[in-house]
């Protein structure tokens, strides 16, 4: 019951509100149309949210080892006071401060939020570590389907039948449809509804009376510098694999829609039912491989199976109308990198510093934020897009299965360095 109260359930609450992040497309038109400024301008305010949450990982890795609770609690602050600055934004149609609020202030409270249960679900699980670091990481990504809920509301059951059920999200009850001005309601609406469960998981967060483990790569407590991080070749390889797996996730995922319907013909609807579970196999793929991960004698050998998945799946996809599935694929590849990695630097690491190591790979997410998609982007305009003629799809697809066969060699050797076998 411990395990639960003290970890698991605050995990939940901090990562599921948190991954309100990934939900920022629901309302970059409203604040655009507001503000009016372009589509565009505003969605870079999600790029820089997504560069702070792999900044403030980094670099606040320190007050999540020393005090849990303290930096839950400023994490929590950050991201609260955020959405309040970037309703201020909106409401004052400064994108300065929209890119202050949401890209700054929500995203590395993001950031700090989303290392700080990690390390106390792995003590509370020593045995199933991986799959432990996965459970808030999962919660990140289903974040993003609750905020699509209190934001559009939900709606279920057939006209004129006797099973219907409806309520209304802040869209329709602020009526933004009818007042653009009531997107400022909204983030402070936001701010609001996500203070709560937040704020009780910062007060029950609590890490277990165990020895920490200190066993490891010889990165001792008293000694720890993020120097010596640099001049490490373990950390440098981690930190490649992260960056080139979730680039050409990025390259892939923003830009599928456009290449089912240009390029391959895709009908509308079968597009919008691969984007609808694309988000499930993102969740599901988080799961899988950390579950898997915990049954290998040598758990970094899951990261040889993702690049492995795909690269094959990318290389199928030459064949236009199986991109389709590589989207579906891709996304489980791309979560899973997210939750096996922690439980591989702790293998190699220990324990005692973990937080910090975890939090300084995470800065390949901060930079993959801003290099992913501008890439796929650039090189899909500079070989004349992905229809009337143009080779646009061919070449990003050839970017990836390059991307992602460079990362096989990089976590191959990443494989062959001296590490420590896990313990049973």
């Amino acid at each position: 019951m411990k395990r639960f109260v003290h970890a698991v359930l605050p995990a939940f609450l901090l990562a599921v509100s948190v991954g309100q992040i990934y939900a920022f497309t629901n309302f970059s038109d409203e604040i655009a149309r507001y503000i009016e400024h372009s589509q565009k301008d505003v969605q870079f305010a999600f790029s820089l949210g997504i560069f702070f949450l792999g900044m403030g990982a980094a670099f606040f890795g320190k007050i999540v080892e020393k005090n849990i609770r303290i930096s839950t609690i400023v994490g929590t602050a950050l991201f609260i006071s955020g959405l309040c600055v970037t309703a201020l934004g909106i409401e004052n149609k400064s994108l300065a401060l929209v890119y202050l609020g949401y890209g700054f202030l929500v995203g590395t409270g993001t950031g700090i939020i989303y290392i700080s249960p990690v390390k106390t679900m792995m003590l509370w699980f020593p045995e199933h570590k991986a799959i432990a670091a996965a459970l808030p990481i999962i919660s990140f990504g289903l974040g993003s389907t609750l905020s699509t809920l209190v934001y559009k509301g939900f709606s279920l059951g057939v006209p004129d039948s006797y099973f219907s059920v409806h309520y209304l999200g802040f869209y329709d009850y602020m009526n933004v449809a009818s007042d653009p001005k009531a997107i400022v309601g909204v983030f402070f609406a936001f701010a609001a509804f996500y203070v709560v469960p937040m704020a009780i998981a910062a007060f029950i967060l609590k890490k277990p009376k165990v020895e920490v483990q200190s066993f490891g790569h010889g990165i001792p407590h008293l000694e720890f510098k993020y120097s010596q991080l640099v001049r490490d070749s373990f950390f440098i390889r981690s930190w490649l694999f992260m960056f080139l797996n979730i680039s050409a996730g990025l390259c892939l995922i923003p830009l599928a829609k456009q290449m089912m319907s240009q390029s391959v013909g895709y009908t509308e609807g079968l597009v919008t039912t691969i984007i609808a579970l694309s988000g499930l196999m993102n969740g599901g793929g988080r799961f899988l491989f950390a579950w898997w991960s915990d049954r290998l004698s040598r758990r970094i050998n899951i990261m040889l199976i993702i690049l492995s998945i795909s690269a094959g799946v990318m290389t199928l996809s030459f064949w236009p109308p199986m991109i389709g599935l590589a989207l579906l694929v891709i996304n489980a590849c791309y979560g899973a990198g997210f939750s096996v990695i922690p439980a591989i630097l702790a293998d190699n690491y220990g324990m005692t510093n973990i937080s910090k190591i975890h939090g300084a790979v995470l800065s390949a997410w901060g930079v993959a934020g801003l290099v992913g998609n501008q890439a796929a982007m650039f090189v899909s305009n500079a070989f004349g897009g992905y229809r009337d003629g143009g080779h646009g799809y061919v070449a990003v697809v050839g970017m990836l299965v390059l991307a992602y066969t460079l990362n096989f060699f990089n976590a191959l050797s990443l494989r062959l360095t001296v590490v420590r076998q896990r313990p049973s």
